[in-house]
């Protein structure tokens, strides 16, 4: 699976091609945000403590071609209703759903695939376009390598962050930020600077759990389940983060122009 920082990185790209502010934006979020599902991956395992379940949760439901139909359909039926208060609703939808098909196409190279159509699909009847396996490794090899990718998946991340530094310092944009929560505005002064923070503690925890899953093997014996929990305590805000980012940085979006 292509980690959300490179869809973010390809959702940009393709924003940079895109005139409407709309459009730019929506690619750009719908590009991130089927990966938000990791999310209600950590919440069903803390609840069922079934790994099997939150795997297959993962690439399902927001992967999926008959939901975003459905987001297409819902969004046309009600656009007049909303086009008042927000002129851009169309081309935002289309750019949103245009980067949530991207995103679920290049995840179906991925080894478990994607539940294209669900609801009529079973999570774990997932079509794959690439079939590779790494069975044939010793099952000790095959654990680190699934450690392995999990973390580099987080770490990855860093990229897309360090990209939108990079912008918003170009176009004088987003130095702050601003949003509002229940009818409560909120500031956050020096984006940027908290952003590069962020990242750079990100790596930090990359390196720590590249280094556990090496020592996994011989030194300190943890299971692949329980390195995937520990894993995700730390990647679960990173996840969300990601999956917001282009909403948090919306100015620095609409800028991009290659």
């Amino acid at each position: 699976m292509p980690p959300t920082g490179f869809h973010g990185l390809l959702g940009l790209l393709f924003a940079g091609k895109i005139k409407s502010k709309g459009g730019k934006l929506g690619i750009a979020w719908g590009s991130v945000f089927p990966d938000l599902d990791l999310l209600g991956s950590i919440i069903l395992f803390i609840f069922t403590q079934d790994l099997e379940l939150t795997i297959f949760f993962h690439r399902s439901v927001t992967h999926s071609l008959l939901v975003m139909g459905a987001i297409l359909i819902v969004v046309f039926l009600t656009s007049g209703y909303f086009s008042t208060r927000y002129p851009d609703i169309i081309p935002f939808i289309l750019g949103f759903v245009t980067g949530m098909l991207i995103h679920a196409v290049l995840d179906l190279f991925y080894l478990d695939g994607v539940a294209i159509l669900w609801p009529l699909q079973a999570m774990n009847d997932r079509l794959v376009l690439l079939d590779y396996t790494f069975a044939e490794l010793n099952p000790a090899f095959n654990n680190l390598l699934a450690k392995v990718i999990s973390t580099l998946d987080g770490g990855f991340e860093v990229i897309y962050y360090f990209v939108l530094v990079f912008l918003a310092k170009r176009f004088n944009t987003d130095q702050n930020i601003a949003f509002s929560f229940r009818n409560q505005r909120f500031h956050v002064d020096n984006w940027l600077s908290k952003l590069k923070t962020i990242s750079f503690l990100l790596i930090g925890v990359t390196v720590f759990f590249l280094s556990l899953a090496f020592l996994s093997i011989s030194v300190f014996l943890i299971d692949l389940e329980m390195f995937i929990v520990l894993l995700y305590i730390p990647l679960a805000p990173v996840y969300l983060l990601t999956g917001t980012l282009p909403l948090i940085m919306r100015e620095t979006v609409e800028n991009v122009d290659f």
